[in-house]
This record gives structure tokens, C-alpha cells and sequence, in this order.
């Protein structure tokens, strides 16, 4: 007979020796097919493959091909990227006019696909020998033989979490470590799974009684977890706020529990009806690794190190991180020196350069923990110097996972130009993210008309890059003017995350900022005020950030100042994408003032799906320099899927007269504009999103 030929394309997890199926038997030897030969493809991973792109059959894999309602277990022969799978009892005619799925690893004729509430895993080195069974299913590209093949195309159908276990110097083995909702009041969805999968769209039919929320890994006897061992397991689709608990067990009884991804987790996308796994493989130190800071006295100690330039092995875990091992409790530190203490001088000419200290270049995983009980005085008398909890992160820093806790605060008096931040005066082509600040910040700083800023970063700066990712402000911002009467370069800039953003003159390389919230509010009486960053001047890019606070002013200079609840002013190469304003926006003193931005200052500037829903309120007229999207706009700047629902009004004295803003109107109060601004038309602004 005439052998047929189905090439299966894997593109994902496609790993040897895991069977999951009691229905089927133990793999046995393979030998000759009695009928149609699979012959399959195991291409590069995809994101969620956990053996880092290295994807490869082995001898033994088994594969099921339910065709025609009927399933087909085959053996893999030979190991390698390509191999052939054989079966005495394959299919031996092929119908393209009938539904084919292929599974893997084997399954029954109903497509049973699992996430198990239980596992035993194996341990070899510091790695996982067996493999994490993360279910793939395979339909055909299309419906024509060629050559004798047809080709399948896996994709995967639970996403996996990668964790780097450190558990340190345990008074007996490991014995299990289980996976559960940190809080299952934030918890939606379902760790583990049996059912069914849609091939078409990957959505799940649970079995009756299918699903948990706990999952449990069972550890081999004697396992040794003294040093870090990587594990890999699947998880079904679930979305928790909170995070997940893992609960370590020895064989003397004893617990110890870790929180992970205290930011939130989700382990799916889903658009339209169309499933897809998340990429989770992200190595987690899940247990306190031997170095790090456990105590204030720690904190300290680091600091110093770090200014004078010392080893920081101390504090580091394998990886090189610095990481904090406890929430810190700072009570009785009554005075600080900044972790990288440095003077950083930013020329007119957009030129940043260390004039003297030592930033801080390393990593530093705060691993979800908090500072406590932290007042932090900022008194300095250098110019420029950089003043914070870090003083400046130089090129390379990664700082991420830290809480800075509502028992903390930033009081800024300094008597000279201060770049102040509670997390950072300074980042300079450095990286920060999931940081989150629940400590009020305050300035009456006294250096008259020079540049200062606040916020929990104070100046942003990019020769090669820099990223802010998922900072989030909860705390209110409160500012005197300083003595400064500037409403440009030289004011005072106050933003709930960063007060001044910019870049290298000769360089178009940005700063970026994504997923940024502020909820805070500020009450402040400078130049320059805003949610998100005070000051956009240089190729600053902003994607999926969110003002949710209020900002309130009163800058002594009548008439002068410049606000805006996203920014205030933007320089080149600005680019904001999916930007939301919901907070109000007030002048006690006749600012200039827009619900995004005060000033649209370049051709090349763009705003993509940016929305603003707040009032904005300023004894001006409107439309001189007032609006609810931008308080002026004469550049041919790009705005696409906008919207501009929010109202105008005068404060009158506290007793505020609202426009009236409604779908009809609301063109002509968008903000100052003339024919140059090309793209403010309706098309481009919308008052409601399309459709509604």
C-alpha cells in the first residue's frame, strides 16, 4: 500500500519522556507502521517554550491524531528536530473533507487536555529533568494534500511560569512547594484544568469539577534546594491582582511562604474569541537567596558601599542582584545619604554629565518587599545634585519590585537646584519598573530661578535609553513656589512620576515610559505641573500611562503658568500613545492649562488614542491657552483615535461656572488652533469613541 505522508510542524514546549494519559498504555518500542506514516517537525519555540528555543523530539514521544472521531496514538523512532512517528494501528487513509487535531502529549478521542493539581518532578543539577507537559494542539494549515504531507501547525495552549528556587540552608529536605491566589477575593479564573480545547480558537470547556486553584509540586526524596534550582511548570487562565503564594514544605512539617508578582498576573490574552498563552518564563527568586538586606542597618550599610565605591557582594543574591530579603523599616533614621550619591549637571544644551559621586550601575530587586516608616529630608546645599532613596541611577541600572510604603515621605527643602525623586533624583540611561509609591511628597525648596524637580523620579535623562515601566503613584504631591518665578526650563517641575524628561541633543534615542499611573493629586503653587511628567522636552515616549489625580494650582505669577495632566509642554521627537486623562484640572491663578498638555510645540509630535476626560478649569477665555485636549496646538502634530470628552470653566473664585462641553461644541474647545494644526479635526478628535 501507498504510504501517505502528515508533516506536523510543533511550534511550541514539544519536549520528550511526559505522558499524562492512564487511558493509554506505557509507551512501548516502536516498530513499523502498518499504515500511514507521520512524519513531524519540531520548528524553533515560541515565547512560552521552556527549554529556550532548543526544541527537540525524543525517542518514545507520543503523539495522538484524533481523525474522523477517532484517535491514533504514534511513537516518535528517532530523536532530533525531525523525526518520524509510526503506529501498527495508525490511520491508513486520509479524507481532507473530514476534521483532523493532533495533540500533544497523548490524549483521548475527546481531546482531553490537563493542567494537574498535582505533579512529582525530577531534579538534575540545578534544572528540571522532566518536562513541564504543557499541552499543544495542531490543526491543518489547510485542507490539500501536497506531496503526500499535510501540514500541521502546534500552538500552545496553557502558558508556563519559570521559578529560580533559593530556599538557602533548610533543616531538612524539600518535600513539596504549592502554587495558590495570594488573595483569592482578587482571583478570577483557575490554576489547574481538565477539559477540552476549541482548536480553532483555544477557548476551554472545563470537565465537571475541572478546575482548582491550587497547584502542587512534589519534590524527589532528599532534593536539594540549598542551592537555586529552576522550575518549570504549566498553569491554566487566571487573573490575579494580588499574586500568587508559594508555600514551601520539608519533610520535618516546617512552611516557609513567598509572595510573587504582587503587581498582578495574567496568564492569557484574549481577543475577539482568539485565546494565546503569555510568555511567564521569567526566572522568580522565589526564597531568599544568602545575600542580600534584611535590616535598616543593612540599607545603610549598602549605601555607603555603593558611594565609596566598594564591593557589593554582601548584598547580592547569585544573579548579581542586590535584593532586599524583608520589608525595611526605617524608624529612628533621621538622616540619609542618597544610594549613589552624585552631582549631575544638565547643560542648556541637553548635555548630562557625573561632575562628582558615584551612581548606582548595578541591579536591584526590591522582590515586592516595602520601605517602611521612612522620612526622608532633603536638604541640600550642592547645585545639581541628584537626592532620593537612589541619588542617580547611571547607565545599566535596573531597579525593580519595591514599595515605598504610606508610613514614608519626601519633604524637598533644598537651597539649591535639586533633581529630587523619592525613588530617584536622577535616571540616566538606566532602567526602572514595578515600583510603587504610596509616600507623600512635598517641596519648599528655596534655589530661585533654577531648574528643581519632584516626583518619584526627578530628572529622566537618555543618551542610550531609558525606560520607566509600571511606576505607579498613590500619594499626593504638594509644592510652594520656591521663590521661582519660571514657568520654562529654569521653574520648579512637579510630576506624580517625573518632573523633567529629556535626552542627549545629538541623540533620538528616548526616554519611555509604559503602563505609568498616577492617582495622586498635587496642590501646588509652580511653574509646571503634572500627572505623569512635568516636562516632556526631548523624545519622550509615553505609552499606556493614566492620570487619575487632581491637579490643583496656584502659581503666585498670575496668568503664567503652564499645566497640563499628562505634561505640560512637549519638545521633539514626542510620541504618546494610549494616554488617558481622568483627573480635573484647576488654576487658582489664571494658568495656561489643557486636560493632556499645555503646549503642542513641534510638527513632529504624535498623539495616538489619547483621551481626556477631566475638567479644566482657569479664569481665561477659552481657547486662550485653555482647552480640554491641549491648551495650544499651531504644529502640524499627529493625532489619530483621539478623544476629548472632558469640559471647560472658569474658577471664579472657587465658585466654579462650567462651559457646558457636549458633542456638539466640543471642536471649539479643544484648545487654541489655527489651519496650521492639519490633523485637530473631527476625524482625528473624537468626542466619543467610534461607534457609540
Amino acid at each position: 500500500m501507498k504510504k501517505t505522508y502528515i508533516i506536523l510542524f510543533g511550534a511550541a514546549l514539544l519536549l520528550g519522556s511526559c505522558t499524562r494519559n492512564p487511558e493509554i498504555g506505557e509507551p512501548t518500542p516502536p516498530h513499523a507502521s502498518s499504515g500511514l506514516v507521520i512524519k513531524a517537525s519540531c520548528t524553533p519555540a515560541t515565547r512560552t517554550d521552556i527549554i529556550e528555543g532548543k526544541s527537540t523530539w525524543e525517542v518514545g514521544d507520543r503523539i495522538t491524531v484524533v481523525y474522523d472521531g477517532t484517535a491514533y496514538v504514534y511513537t516518535a523512532t528517532e530523536a532530533g528536530a525531525t523525526t518520524t512517528f509510526a503506529s501498527d494501528t495508525g490511520i491508513t487513509a486520509y479524507d481532507p473533507s473530514k476534521p483532523l487535531t493532533a495533540y500533544y502529549p497523548v490524549t483521548t478521542v475527546d481531546g482531553t487536555v490537563a493542567v494537574e493539581p498535582q505533579r512529582t518532578i525530577t531534579l538534575q543539577g540545578t534544572e528540571q529533568t522532566n518536562t513541564a507537559c504543557a499541552p499543544l494542539v495542531g490543526t491543518p494549515l489547510d485542507k490539500n494534500l501536497a506531496e503526500g504531507a499535510l501540514h500541521v501547525s502546534f500552538r500552545n495552549i496553557f502558558s508556563v511560569i519559570e521559578l529560580r528556587i533559593d530556599a538557602g540552608e533548610l533543616d531538612s529536605p524539600a518535600q513539596s512547594l504549592a502554587v495558590e491566589p495570594a488573595s483569592q477575593e482578587d482571583f478570577d479564573g483557575y490554576l489547574t484544568f481538565t477539559g477540552t480545547v476549541d482548536p480553532s480558537t483555544l477557548a476551554l470547556t472545563p470537565a465537571p469539577g475541572g478546575t482548582g486553584s491550587k497547584l502542587t509540586l512534589h519534590f524527589p526524596d532528599n532534593a536539594d534546594l540549598t542551592r537555586p534550582q529552576t522550575i518549570k511548570f504549566p498553569v491554566g487562565r487566571f487573573i490575579s491582582e494580588a499574586g500568587l503564594k508559594l508555600t514551601l514544605t520539608t519533610t520535618d512539617g516546617r512552611t516557609y511562604t513567598k509572595n510573587i508578582y504582587k503587581s498582578g498576573i495574567r496568564t492569557y490574552n484574549e481577543k475577539n474569541g482568539i485565546f494565546s498563552a503569555r510568555h511567564l518564563a521569567k526566572a522568580l527568586y522565589a526564597f531568599a537567596s544568602p545575600g542580600g538586606i534584611e535590616t535598616a542597618d543593612d540599607l545603610i550599610e549598602f549605601a555607603a558601599a555603593v558611594n565609596a565605591g566598594e564591593s557589593l557582594a554582601p548584598w547580592q543574591d547569585e544573579r548579581g542582584f542586590v535584593v532586599l530579603l524583608n520589608d525595611i523599616d526605617m524608624t529612628g533614621i533621621e538622616t540619609w545619604t542618597p544610594i549613589g550619591d552624585a552631582v549631575c549637571p544638565l547643560t542648556g544644551t541637553n548635555a548630562l554629565t557625573i561632575e562628582s559621586g558615584r551612581p548606582f550601575t548595578g541591579f536591584f530587586d526590591g522582590q515586592g518587599h516595602s520601605i517602611r516608616n521612612f522620612h526622608m529630608v532633603c536638604d541640600n546645599s550642592t547645585p545639581n545634585r541628584a537626592w532620593g532613596f537612589f541619588g542617580a541611577l547611571g547607565p545599566g541600572a535596573v531597579v525593580e519590585n519595591l514599595v515605598f510604603d504610606a508610613s514614608c515621605s519626601l519633604a524637598v527643602k533644598a537651597s539649591k537646584g535639586t533633581d529630587c525623586g523619592i525613588l530617584a533624583g536622577v535616571v540616566y540611561d538606566a532602567t526602572v519598573r514595578n515600583i510603587v509609591n504610596n509616600a507623600p511628597m512635598s517641596f519648599d525648596g528655596s534655589a530661585g530661578n533654577v531648574r528643581m524637580t519632584m516626583g518619584m523620579v526627578g530628572l529622566a535623562f537618555a543618551s542610550k535609553g531609558v525606560v520607566l515601566d509600571r511606576l505607579t503613584n498613590e500619594a499626593a504631591l504638594t509644592s510652594e513656589d520656591g521663590g521661582n518665578t519660571g514657568n520654562g526650563a529654569t521653574g520648579i517641575h512637579v510630576g506624580g512620576i517625573c518632573g523633567f524628561s529629556t535626552n542627549l541633543a545629538s541623540s533620538a534615542n528616548p526616554v519611555i515610559f509604559n503602563g505609568c499611573i498616577n492617582r495622586g493629586d498635587l496642590t501646588t503653587k509652580v511653574g509646571r505641573a503634572s500627572g505623569i511628567v512635568a516636562a516632556a522636552n526631548r523624545y519622550t515616549h509615553l505609552t499606556d500611562c493614566t492620570n487619575y489625580g487632581l491637579n490643583d494650582n496656584a502659581f503666585p505669577r498670575s496668568g503664567y503658568a503652564r499645566l497640563g495632566n499628562i505634561t505640560c509642554i512637549t519638545g521633539p521627537g514626542i510620541k504618546f500613545t494610549n494616554v488617558v486623562n481622568r483627573g480635573d484640572l484647576i488654576s487658582r491663578t489664571k494658568g495656561a492649562a489643557g486636560g493632556i498638555l499645555c503646549l503642542v510645540n513641534h510638527n513632529d509630535n504624535e498623539f495616538i488614542g489619547c483621551e481626556s476626560y477631566g475638567r479644566v478649569i482657569s479664569d481665561r477665555p477659552d481657547n486662550d491657552y485653555k482647552g480640554t485636549f491641549f491648551g495650544q496646538c499651531k504644529k502640524a502634530a499627529k493625532f489619530r483615535n483621539c478623544i476629548a470628552q472632558g469640559d471647560v470653566g472658569t474658577y471664579n473664585g472657587g465658585d466654579c461656572i462650567m462651559t457646558g462641553v457636549n458633542a456638539d461644541n466640543y471642536m471649539d474647545y479643544l484648545g487654541a488652533y489655527d489651519a496650521s494644526a492639519v490633523d485637530v479635526t473631527p476625524a482625528n478628535i473624537l468626542y466619543r469613541p467610534a461607534g457609540n
